[in-house]
């Protein structure tokens, strides 16, 4: 099953919006009072995990009184309006339910259902179901719902409460993880529950004489019967967890917070992906996980890691993940719609309704400015680094020079390679390096990068660079010779390009000198094309004639050694 939007109204402070979910992965930020978590109960209105054994949720009902949109009139009701959608490959056993009950027969591989659940003041909730913009007759609207509400379907982490505990020893607590088991995974514990009752029964028939017997020697006579426990298990066990660090075994319960919960998180979606791959069609069902804050207790390298994991889970075991969070390294850097930004209304200097706040490919940088506190244009220069596919990147001053340190790596020359598993990604222009917020940012998301600069920026930007702790040389470099009009990459030609390049390009040549800015930058710009071509033109280089790129090589090479 897939969720994708839901319409809330006049819950909380969702008076009326509309979210809508992109693809497998969502994520749900605002400042806090925002409205995340309104919308997670939201969700969980329908969507439950009630039949779990040990550590299901028991949250209390939706109460109109204590519920609604506070500055509404009582007569308008609370409304959820829930756009879901099953697929026969995925959903086999709700998507033939639904058609049993509702009589409708669906040739297509994919149902629609509209689920609106409007609770009223009186506290009486009035459900509506479409299925295929069909609306269902209230006896099949009433038996869906309830499968829907029953199949847990959902399964909920929240990184704010800790992990659960169930009583253990002497008086105190140890930390279980739920293992759900599929329909044939406890038909088979039961086969073997029974051979094992049997056992015990006849154990018992034994104690049974041994205990009548002694009992017998008192004057007031007892009859003897023992009983077992018929009920050992029946949908999930608890499961102990125990993690090994160099051939040590430690319990999960003496780890750090970060290891806990990531590992509970683990778990989670580890058991939403059993439930989608139960072998039988009648059971099988996609289930949806919800995160609340998976960033709780993790160093910023450490979230950006677990929120690429997360997202690659998603997309890969093709199970819905929602998650909140406060963090912009657990947003989604690939595909800007994933991500929802709730905002606050202000009006007369007192909040109101909350407000989705658009977020698309114009303005993908709306979540990460909220968080970080920043306007959106210190974000615009890094859309492409922040949508990175891989951990390890080298960043570079602009496009010429992905393309210089590209062609001559392409040219596989020994100690003029890139590293394996890296990117080469532009910065657009060394202003983008003094915001020290959104650099921090930016290397942090990554497991290691390596910054190149022109010379001539190397006094600016030192400051923001030493300031977030990179080193000199291990961390960036600056390239170019320390002359004049050679302090950058084109500095590093042999002088037959560059003599080559400017004689046949004299007018660009002469703008360079102009006394008007946009002319003299869009000669510098033209010029550094010019040079690229003709460097390129010239077919395969010698080591001669890359001797001054050399040490360009040399430092990134060593600085993604492992």
């Amino acid at each position: 099953m897939k969720i994708d939007s839901i319409k809330i109204q006049n819950f909380r402070t969702l008076e009326d919006i509309t979210i809508p979910f992109e693809g497998h992965f969502s994520a749900i930020s605002g400042k806090n009072n925002a409205g995340k978590t309104s919308v997670i109960k939201s969700i969980r209105n329908i969507l439950r995990e009630d039949t779990r054994d040990y550590f299901y949720r028991n949250d209390e009902e939706i109460r109109y009184s204590s519920s609604k949109t506070q500055w509404l009139s009582d007569s308008n009701p609370i409304k959820f309006t829930y756009c879901l959608h099953i697929e026969r490959s995925t959903d086999p056993g709700l998507l033939n339910f639904v058609s049993k009950i509702s009589e409708i027969q669906f040739t297509e591989d994919r149902l629609d259902l509209q689920i609106s659940s409007e609770h009223l003041s009186n506290n009486e909730t009035e459900i509506t179901i479409f299925a295929n913009n069909k609306e269902l007759n209230k006896y099949a609207t009433k038996e869906i719902y309830q499968r829907i509400r029953s199949s847990n379907i959902v399964f909920l982490h929240n990184s704010t409460e800790g992990a659960s505990r169930i009583p253990y020893g002497f008086g105190g607590a140890k930390m279980f993880h739920e293992m759900l088991l599929s329909k044939d995974e406890k038909d088979e514990l039961q086969q073997e529950q029974e051979r094992i009752k049997k056992k015990v029964k006849k154990i018992a028939q034994q104690h049974r004489s041994e205990l009548a017997g002694l009992l017998g020697k008192l004057e007031e006579k007892y009859e003897v019967e023992f009983t077992t426990v018929d009920r050992m298990f029946s949908s999930s066990i608890p499961l102990g967890i125990n993690l090994k660090d160099k051939n040590l075994e430690v319990p999960l319960d003496d780890w750090g917070s970060g290891t806990i919960n990531r590992t509970q998180i683990m778990m989670s979606i580890l058991q939403a992906n059993k439930v989608r791959l139960a072998t039988s069609d009648e059971n099988r069902i996609t289930p949806i996980v919800i995160i609340e804050e998976p960033e709780c207790f993790l160093h910023p390298s450490a979230q950006a890691e677990f929120g690429k994991i997360i997202r690659d889970l998603a997309r890969e075991l093709e199970i819905q993940i929602i998650i909140t969070t406060h963090s912009p390294y657990m947003l989604c850097q690939e595909y800007p719609k994933s991500n929802i930004l709730l905002n606050r209304r202000m009006l007369r200097g007192r909040l109101k309704n909350t407000e989705v706040v658009e977020v698309d490919e114009k303005n993908w940088m709306n979540p990460f400015s909220e968080i970080l506190g920043l306007d959106n244009e210190s974000f615009e220069p890094w859309k492409p680094i922040i949508g990175a596919k891989k951990n390890h990147a080298v960043l570079v001053e602009g496009i010429i020079d992905k393309e210089y340190l590209e062609f001559i790596s392409s040219l596989n020359i020994p100690g003029y390679t890139l590293p394996d598993n890296i990117e080469v990604l532009p910065y657009d222009g060394k202003d983008t390096l003094k915001n020290s917020i959104v650099l921090k940012f930016v290397t942090e998301k990554f497991s290691k990068i390596f910054i190149t600069f022109d010379l001539d920026a190397k006094n600016e930007i030192t400051r923001s660079l030493t300031s977030i702790g990179l080193t000199e040389f291990k961390d960036y470099l600056s390239i170019g010779e320390d002359e004049p009009g050679k302090d950058c990459i084109e500095g590093l030609l042999p002088e037959s390009v560059l003599s080559a390049t400017y004689s046949k390009h004299p007018n660009a040549v002469m703008k360079m000198s102009s006394t008007d800015t946009k002319i003299r930058k869009s000669a510098k710009n033209e010029l550094k094309r010019y040079l690229l071509d003709e460097f390129k033109a010239v077919g395969t280089p010698s080591k001669k004639d890359l001797i001054k790129f050399k040490p360009v090589f040399t430092h990134i090479t060593e600085a993604f050694k492992i």
